[in-house]
């Protein structure tokens, strides 16, 4: 199999595992938003509740339309920041060339 690398320096193979863990992160993530809203509406007693809810869905929005950002120059600084929120582990990378794993562990830490 030939291993095809980009301009940005990644691979074919580390394209795919970025995929796969960035849908997983993204997974794990608005399924817990999607339960932490049902428990907030379950719970509602006040209309202002509603609305309560409609900014934090409005805030999470455009935190996750930001967040998950899939361009190759931006991946390390994308995974560092998953892994600070704890959305990955270092462990689902595997795969990917060793300095970028010291880069996006170095980067989670600050």
């Amino acid at each position: 199999m030939t291993t095809i690398i980009t301009e940005t320096g990644w691979t074919t193979k580390e394209i795919e595992i970025s995929q796969q863990v960035l849908n997983k992160a993204y997974q794990r993530e608005t399924q817990t938003l999607v339960s932490e809203v049902r428990h907030k509406i379950n719970n509602m007693t006040e209309m202002e509740h509603l609305w309560q809810v409609h900014d934090i869905l409005s805030a999470k929005r455009y935190d996750l339309d930001g967040k998950y950002d899939a361009r190759e120059p931006m991946l390390v600084f994308t995974f560092a920041q998953l892994l600070k929120e704890g959305w990955i582990s270092l462990e689902e990378l595997r795969g990917l060339d060793s300095a970028k794993l010291a880069k996006i562990s170095s980067l989670s830490k600050i």
